[in-house]
């Protein structure tokens, strides 16, 4: 059974994760702009660089950055990536189906 922090939206304003089987502490995320609702998180930015704060903590405690169609948040990481602002591996999961799914490191 899957046990993590899952980044669910990833983009300009915010970041949502929820927590999926584990107690991990999201105290690090208790700041302005911080809403959470049972085991879903929400953070607000207000600026590119607490966007990346925030990111960097999310990969700091072993978060997976979710992947799928569009603009999905594993596919953000790589953009930030690409443009040097994360320097940083992390993890990507893919879901193949209900109770399914394949963790990769980028």
């Amino acid at each position: 059974m899957l046990s993590a922090i899952i980044v669910t939206i990833l983009d300009d304003e915010k970041v949502a994760f929820k927590s999926v089987g584990c107690s991990q502490n999201i105290s690090c995320f208790s700041t302005r702009g911080f809403l959470e609702k049972g085991s879903s998180c929400c953070v607000y930015f207000e600026s590119e660089s607490e966007k990346i704060i925030a990111i960097k903590k999310l990969v700091e405690i072993g978060a997976l950055f979710s992947y799928g169609h569009g603009w999905a948040p594993s596919q953000v990481m790589e953009y930030l990536k690409e443009k040097g602002k994360i320097d940083m591996p992390y993890k990507e999961i893919f879901w193949r189906g209900p109770g399914d799914y394949v963790i990769t490191e980028r």
